[in-house]
Formats: C-alpha cells, structure tokens, sequence
C-alpha cells in the first residue's frame, strides 16, 4: 500500500516542482518524499496523511512563487477553468463519495460503473473532463505524461471531506450553487403548491423554499440536512 502512495506522490510532488523549473528534479521529489516518511514516524501518522499534508505546504509555496514572479514552466492547473468554465469529473468507482460531495459543491461529476477501469482516462480524455482516480497506475499513461488529459491522483487514506478539500485547492475551485447529489442534476427553484404533496408536513409548516432536481426529479429543500452539507462544503474549501 505505500508503494501505490509514494507513487502517486511522487507524482503530485513532481508536477508541482516543474511548475518552477527545478533543475534536480528527482532529487527533489526524494527529498520530498523522505520528509513524509521522517513526518509520519515523528508525528504517528499513516504515510499517506503525512504525504498529504506536505504535499498542501509544497502547493502553497509553489502557487505563492508562481503567483509573485508571474512565472511558471508549464500549464499551472489552477488556472486552467474559470467561473464561466468549470472543470467536469469522470471519478473511478472508488471515489462515488467525492462525487457525490463535488456535485453538492456544485460541479458535474460522473461515475460509470459500466466503464472497465483501464478504458476510464481514454473514456476521460472523450469526454475532455477531469479524471478523479486513486490508482497510481494511471499516472505512467502516456496521455497523462504528455498531458493531454488533466488527472487528479487522490489519495484513498484520506476522508472525504479532505479529499474534497484536496480537490477544490489543487484546481482552486469555489463552490458554486449546490446540484443534485444523487445524479449531477441541476437544482431548480419551484413553487411550494406545485410539489406540496410531496412535501412531509412537518416541513410543510416551516419551509417554502423548494428545487426539483432538473435532471431526475428529486425535490430538495434547505433544512437541517442540507445546512450540515454547507457547513462540510465550507469546512472542506477552507482547509
């Protein structure tokens, strides 16, 4: 299991350090690497977390030179989407939970149990989306090397809500207005007579604020559940 993790950061570690045209390319990823592993035993702590928060501090410092000296020897990835064009997923089948929390943050994100795993970046690189995977493997592609498809490894010894987090900051996405969790669908805002029948009457009495899912007719409104969403949503963006 730390193989696949090292690998996977020694991706990130690696992007990110050619972002700034490092000279001893490998070098520094192995010192990076080492650093986790020293942080993991010193603090009691999987590999993978340890990887995860050094990769967060190497990000920051990265973004900060990128941004002060104008600067970058390559695509930096959290310029590539915008407002006006946000990213879409395509998320292996381990990651259903983060695609449910990416669309409840406001992005479309798909999963496709019918898709076998090793077609998943050329269906990805298809359909010109983000692909979300936790396989390692990937990474070697030679759609992926070239970079032709934009993929995001996600470590799998991390929460949700952190691989969430993880997500929004390496893309350097905000949330944006909540779509249905179940299937992506976007929400849209109908009358409470409309969908009454529908309504449990408890919420009847104390609520006249309701969407309908456009895409399966799901009817959601914002009660207590919804409002523990926003505050992870919130907690995730933020961390």
């Amino acid at each position: 299991m730390d193989g696949r993790i090292e690998a996977g950061f020694r991706y990130r570690f690696r992007e990110l350090l050619k972002l700034v045209g490092a000279k001893r390319l490998d070098f520094g990823v192995d010192l990076l690497l080492g650093r986790g592993r020293e942080r993991a035993a010193r603090e009691g702590e999987s590999l993978g977390r340890a990887l995860a928060g050094l990769y967060e501090e190497t990000r920051q410092k990265v973004k900060r030179r990128v941004e002060v000296t104008g600067c970058s020897f390559g695509e930096v990835p959290w310029e590539r989407f915008s407002e006006e064009g946000p990213p879409r997923f395509l998320c292996d089948p381990s990651l259903g939970g983060l695609a449910r929390w990416l669309r409840a943050a406001g992005y479309e994100a798909f999963v496709d149990d019918a898709i076998p795993g090793h077609r998943l970046p050329d269906e990805a690189l298809r359909r010109g989306h983000v692909l979300l995977t936790t396989e390692a493997e990937v990474l070697l592609r030679r759609i992926v090397v070239d970079g032709s498809l934009l993929v995001v490894w996600v470590p799998s010894a991390l929460t949700r809500k952190e691989q969430l987090g993880m997500v929004l900051r390496d893309l350097d996405l905000d949330l944006r207005e909540a779509r249905c969790m179940a299937c992506g669908g976007g929400l849209v805002a109908t009358a409470k007579d409309a969908v009454f029948p529908r309504i449990p009457p408890r919420t009847a009495k104390w609520l006249d604020e309701y969407f309908i899912c456009a895409r399966c007719d799901r009817l959601f409104w914002r009660g207590t559940h919804w409002q523990r969403i926003a505050r992870t949503l919130e907690q995730a963006a933020a961390s």
